[in-house]
Parts: C-alpha cells; structure tokens; sequence
C-alpha cells in the first residue's frame, strides 16, 4: 500500500498509511470527524470517560493541561534521540550545567508586588527570560536527562533482540482508519514496522518500582496499558494493510541506574485481551459522543468493604478478645 505524505494544513480523508509530524498525527484536525488513538482509548478503559473527556481538545471547557513530568519529558527525548522519530532540535531545548537558577515562588511574588526584581534574583530571572524566548515552548531537557538518553542509548546497541526489532522496515507511519462499527477515527502510530520478523516494535522508558527488573517490567506495562497500544495497532494493520500481526516487542529502556534493556514480546493471551480492552474503549468513546455523557469513575454511590485479609485479621483478634465483639441488631 502507498504511504502518502500529509502537511500540517492538510486532512486525511480515507483508510491509509501516512507519514505526518507528531502535532498533526495527535490533533482533532487531521481526519473529518472526532478520532482516537491508544493514548485516549487508554486513558478510558483503565481511567474513566470522564479523565479522557476533561482534558480533550474538542472539550470547550478542558481543564488546563498539567505540566509534562520529567519522566514524560525524558521518554519524549529518548525516542527523538535513539529512534529519530522527531527532529530533536525542534521539540527540545537543553539547559546548560552552569545555568543560574530560577527565581523562587517567593521573589516572583515580589516581583509581581514590587516590579522589579531582588537582587539575589535578578540575574537568573534575565537569564531565564531571555532562555526561554529563545527555547519558544520546546520541552526542556537539563545535562542529568542527556546523560540518562546516551546511557540507554549504549545499552540498547548491546542487546541485538532489541536492535532487531526497533530498526528496518517502516518508520513514522501513521496508520488512520475509520471504525466500521462505530464510524469513529483511529489511528495508531507504533514507533517501527520491522521487516525482519516482527510485526511491530516500540520503545518505552521506565523507572522500575521494585528491584526485580522482570516484576517491574510487567508492572510497566499493565500500569500504561502498553499491551493495548499494541492492540490498537494490529487493528489499524488489519484495516490498513489487509493483515494480521502476531509478533509485537515492547523495547523496555530503564531510565536509571544500570539503564538495563528488556524486549518484551507480548504472547497470544495479551493480545487478544488487549484487543478486547480496545474494543471496549473504542465503543465507550463513541457512545459518550453519541449521549454528551462523559462518565466518572464511579457513578451513584460506592460501597466500601474491608479487604478480605483485614476482614480475616479482625475476626481472629476478637476471637482472641484483642477487640470487643458487638452485637448487631437484625434488620
């Protein structure tokens, strides 16, 4: 299948694969009608409507968007860096060592109040000001983050599993279908199609939360929903290019400390899961813009129970008299 190449001013009209910068790919303005893609239908399945909606560009009361964490940030960079999938230069500004700091909250009040700055903040605040004109809105990245992107980077072009399935075939491409149940936009963006074997590959940055790195990879990717994202993709592939894809690694790059590098493939199980969980979104998506009702978490009112373990707990304390035991009323 030809893979067309999409300017920010223009709009996909049909089923394909594109090749489009990352704004005009994550934007409302780049098909006909409302789209989605993983990230959204992520964010409903394991969150709620209700957190997709509050925070959407067709939303005419979104709140305001939080800042990008550094985590974020450094992912961003490590896939600009190492994949090459956006023009490092144009997203990101680097911050030098000997930068001065920032002024505090409180001396920019006093800023505010006085108009004019201390002079323990003065410099800074010029330095900063000036700083972030020339940066014009790129993330910024400090010499502790680079550092962390060349380390995973090293390693990376150590493990051969994961250099397989992040390099040849396709890049960049975007692949926008229109849902046949639903009508709704989907896209899905997977950072390489591979033509070595595997059907799609992606890296994925992570700070491991406990000291068995296979632990906190599962944990990785349950918590982000990665295996959907995977999903997503498989179903743009069977839409896109008539065929279906079984052979989908997950490239886990630890952003700390000894920077270990996991491939992960994900088996037939998870797939199919997956695929179900997507679907799930997908269908929830369109239904919320079908009634305007974005729902919460939780609708009505919900119940608490103890947990079984501390429910357990408290029967053998007052069976040992720890606690009283009280009698209850019938109803």
């Amino acid at each position: 299948m030809e893979i067309r190449t999409i300017k920010d001013d223009e709009q996909v009209t049909e089923t394909g694969a594109y090749r489009m910068s990352m704004a005009l790919y994550h934007s409302q303005k780049v098909c006909p009608g409302p789209s989605i893609s993983s990230s959204g239908i992520r964010k409903i399945v394991a969150e709620s409507p209700w957190h997709f909606w509050s925070q959407w560009e067709v939303n005419p009361d979104r709140y305001e968007d939080a800042e990008e964490s550094a985590a974020l940030i450094l992912g961003k960079a490590a896939h600009s860096l190492i994949l090459g999938d956006e023009i490092f230069d144009e997203h990101f500004a680097f911050v030098p060592k000997d930068a001065p700091k920032r002024p505090t909250a409180t001396q920019s009040a006093a800023f505010e109040k006085n108009g004019f700055w201390s002079d323990a903040a003065k410099d800074g605040a010029v330095w900063w000001a000036e700083f972030e004109a020339k940066a014009a809105g790129r993330l910024l990245l400090n010499e502790t983050q680079v550092e962390h992107i060349m380390h995973m980077s090293e390693n990376l072009r150590r493990c051969p599993e994961a250099i397989e399935a992040l390099t040849g075939g396709l890049t960049e491409v975007s692949m926008i279908w229109q849902d046949e149940i639903t009508g709704v936009w989907l896209k899905a963006r997977p950072d390489v199609i591979p033509d070595n074997g595997f059907d799609f590959g992606d890296l994925k940055t992570f700070a491991p939360r406990t000291k068995s790195i296979q632990r906190a990879v599962h944990q990785a990717i349950t918590d982000n929903g990665y295996a959907m994202q995977m999903a997503l993709a498989i179903m743009g592939a069977e839409a896109v290019f008539g065929t279906t894809a079984q052979e989908c690694v997950l490239v886990m790059a630890q952003s700390n400390p000894p920077y270990t590098i996991t491939p992960v493939r994900l088996d037939e199980d998870a797939l199919y899961y997956a695929k179900c969980l997507a679907r799930k979104g997908i269908d929830t998506f369109s239904k919320c813009l079908e009634t305007g009702h974005w729902p919460m978490p939780v609708e009505g009112i919900m119940t608490y129970s103890l947990p079984e373990s501390m429910q357990h707990r408290y029967g053998e304390m007052q069976f040992k008299g720890e606690i009283p035991s009280l009698e209850r009323n019938a109803a």
